[in-house]
């Protein structure tokens, strides 16, 4: 680490996440100390989505990586067989506020992964960690526990690829 160095911009520079960066660590933070080295992960995550097995997969370089369950969907009428689209934003929101990836406020927020294709939308829903959210769903999308939304996030960035299939 450099003076200056910030997780964001290091986690943009190798093409990572900074929430990957903190769990890889062990980092309950994102202040880091000059000449501190960090684990970085290599990962090429790309998501698969199976809308009738409501199964959403996350794939490494294309191997099976991890399986998490959809619980809702509210998608557009007549949506096509297969889109293939990219993570467009990761949105937080922590006491009724949006908050920045990068920043501490980020621990335990409600997220939200936007896709590039408009009204896709993976949302948070409640679950035992989060029974209270701090923002209602939208009007469409993709519902999942809001500790996979938490994790999913945590893992994805603007560069990964989303296939979404019947």
């Amino acid at each position: 680490m450099r003076s200056g160095d910030v997780l964001a911009r290091i986690a943009n520079k190798f093409k990572t996440t900074p929430e990957l960066i903190m769990r890889t660590n062990n980092l309950s933070g994102t202040m880091l100390r000059i000449g501190q080295k960090l684990f970085i992960s290599r990962t090429e995550f790309s998501i698969l989505i199976q809308r009738e097995a409501k199964l959403l997969y996350l794939l490494d370089r294309e191997h099976f990586f991890k399986r998490y369950h959809l619980r809702e969907e509210k998608l557009p009428a007549n949506p096509p067989p297969k889109i293939n689209t990219r993570v467009a934003e990761i949105m937080a929101w922590k006491n009724g506020k949006r908050v920045g990836l990068g920043s501490r406020q980020i621990l335990n927020s409600t997220r939200w992964i936007r896709l590039g294709t408009p009204g896709y939308v993976i949302y948070s829903e409640p679950d035992d960690s989060h029974q209270i959210l701090e923002v209602p769903p939208p009007a469409q999308g993709i519902g999942m526990t809001a500790s996979d939304v938490e994790e999913l996030s945590s893992l994805v960035n603007t560069r990964t690829a989303v296939t979404i299939v019947q």
